[in-house]
C-alpha cells in the first residue's frame, strides 16, 4: 500500500468516526425528547481499487478505509410516562399517529396533543391530528373537538329528594315579592335547580320552602324574569305545592303523587314551551336541618366540555358539565411495510418513501396496530449508558485515525527530504 493510500484511509476514518460521534451526540441530547427514536451509525469498509498490475502499487484486496453506510433508526417503543394530562396519549404497540395533510400525511409517536383556536386537535407544533370526528369512521380528516353530536332533550319531569327541618319557625310566603332578597329573607330554606329547554339550553330556578303550619310546608318555584322575557332580576313565579307531613315526618304515600309543582314557562330564547313537573312527594320533615340530598330529571342539555379522556381503542370522549359523556372523535393510526425506509424529518416526524411503502391507516388495535393510553406519553428509547460506551469507542477510533494521518504525513515529509 502506498503512503497516499494510508492518508486516504486515515482521512476516511476521521470522517466516519466524526459522523458517528455526531449521531451519538444527537441521541444523548434527545434523551428527554418525547417518543424520540435512537439512531445507530453503521460502518462499512472501503475496498481499494488496484490501479495496475504492478504489485507495489496496491495490495490486492486491501482496504481503503471506512465510511458510514447508513444511520439506522431503532423503532423499539420507549417506556410510558404517566402525565395525567387529558390530551396526552401514548401508543403501546406498533403504529404511528397520522398528522398533517390527508393527501400527504406524516407519522409520529409523539402524543402531546392540543386543541387550536378552531377546535381542531393538533400536535404541539400545530399539525392537525388525523382521524375521525364524532362516531363516523368513514372519512379520514381532522378531528373537530368542539362540534359534539349531543342528543338534547327538554326536561319534562324532575324528582327532588330532601328534608325540611321540623324545628323551623313558621313563615309566610310573600304575596308579590319584588326581589329575590325578599324571598330569601322570608323562606326557611332555598334550593337551586336546573332544567333544559327544547334547544338544550339550561335554565336555573329556585325553590323556596315556607313552614306555614304544624307539619305543613309550602314550596314555591321562582325564576329570574330575564329567562322568561320579563325584566331582569325580578322573581317570576312558576308554580307551587303544599307538603303535608304526618306525625312521623313523612308524606303519606297516597298523597305523594299529588305533591308536585307544575311549570310551563315561556322561554325568552325562543324555545318551545315544555311543561315540567317537579315531584316533592319523597321529602321528609325530620329534625337536624333542611337540605336537598339529591335530584333527578329526564332532560339533557348541550353542556360545556369540562374534561376529555382517550380510551385504549383511540376513541376520544368529552365529559360535559351536564354529566353526559360524548364521543368527540377517534384517533387514526398509520403503518408502513418497511420501517427502515421511513425518512426522518425532525420534530419526531417521519415521512413515507418508496422504500418504506405507502402509509396504511386504520384504527387502534386493528391490523397489528397497538392500543392507546390516555394521560401518558412515550419516552425516548435512548439508553444513556450504551451511548456513552459508543462515544468512547468512536473517540478512540477518531484519535487513532488522526494519529495514522499524522504519522503518515511525517513519513512523506521525511521521504521527500531524503530525495532532496
Amino acid at each position: 500500500m502506498r503512503l497516499e493510500s494510508a492518508l486516504r484511509t486515515s482521512r476516511e476514518g476521521i470522517t466516519a468516526h466524526g459522523q458517528a460521534i455526531a449521531v451519538v451526540s444527537d441521541n444523548i441530547s434527545n434523551v428527554s425528547t418525547t417518543a424520540f427514536k435512537q439512531q445507530r451509525a453503521e460502518f462499512k469498509d472501503i475496498l481499494s481499487d488496484k490501479v495496475s498490475d504492478r504489485g507495489s502499487e496496491v495490495v490486492a484486496g486491501g482496504g481503503d478505509g471506512v465510511f458510514i453506510d447508513k444511520v439506522r433508526l431503532n423503532f423499539e417503543a420507549g417506556a410510558l410516562d404517566a402525565t395525567g394530562r387529558q390530551l396526552d396519549v401514548a401508543l403501546t404497540g406498533n403504529g404511528f399517529f397520522v398528522v398533517g395533510d390527508v393527501a400527504a400525511p406524516k407519522l409520529t409517536r409523539t402524543g402531546n396533543f392540543q386543541i387550536n383556536g378552531d377546535g381542531i386537535l393538533t400536535t404541539s407544533d400545530g399539525l392537525p391530528v388525523l382521524g375521525y370526528s364524532g362516531t363516523d369512521i368513514a372519512q379520514l380528516g381532522t378531528i373537530q373537538m368542539n362540534r359534539l353530536a349531543i342528543q338534547t332533550l327538554p326536561t319534562g319531569a324532575m324528582e327532588i329528594f330532601g328534608n325540611v327541618d321540623a324545628g323551623a319557625p313558621l313563615t309566610q310566603p310573600p304575596a308579590n315579592p319584588a326581589t329575590f332578597q325578599e324571598l330569601n329573607n322570608a323562606a326557611a330554606f332555598v334550593s337551586t335547580h336546573s332544567a333544559f329547554d327544547t334547544t338544550g339550553a339550561r335554565h336555573d330556578f329556585q325553590l323556596y320552602y315556607f313552614k306555614t303550619g304544624a307539619n305543613q310546608w309550602t314550596a314555591q318555584a321562582y325564576i329570574n324574569g330575564s329567562e322568561v322575557g320579563q325584566a331582569g332580576d325580578i322573581p317570576v313565579a312558576l308554580g307551587q305545592t303544599t307538603l303535608n307531613f304526618n306525625q312521623f315526618g313523612q308524606i303519606d304515600p297516597a298523597n305523594q303523587a299529588q305533591t308536585t309543582i307544575a311549570m310551563n314557562p315561556t322561554w325568552a330564547n325562543g324555545a318551545a314551551q315544555n311543561p315540567i313537573t317537579i315531584g316533592l312527594g319523597l321529602f321528609t320533615q325530620f329534625g337536624g336541618g333542611s337540605r336537598v340530598t339529591s335530584s333527578t330529571q329526564d332532560g339533557r342539555g348541550n353542556g360545556d366540555v369540562v374534561a376529555y379522556d382517550i380510551a385504549k381503542d383511540g376513541k376520544i370522549f368529552a365529559t360535559l358539565n351536564t354529566g353526559d359523556r360524548v364521543q368527540a372523535g377517534t384517533v387514526a393510526l398509520g403503518m408502513v411495510t418497511n420501517l427502515d425506509g421511513l425518512e426522518r424529518q425532525g420534530g419526531s416526524l417521519f415521512a413515507a418513501t418508496q422504500e418504506s411503502g405507502v402509509i396504511t391507516v386504520g384504527l387502534a388495535g386493528a391490523g397489528g396496530r397497538g392500543g392507546t393510553v390516555g394521560g401518558a406519553l412515550e419516552s425516548s428509547n435512548v439508553d444513556l449508558s450504551s451511548e456513552f460506551v459508543n462515544m468512547i469507542v468512536y473517540q478512540r477510533g477518531y484519535q487513532a485515525s488522526s494519529q495514522v494521518l499524522s504519522t503518515t504525513s511525517d513519513m512523506i515529509k521525511n521521504t521527500i527530504a531524503l530525495i532532496r
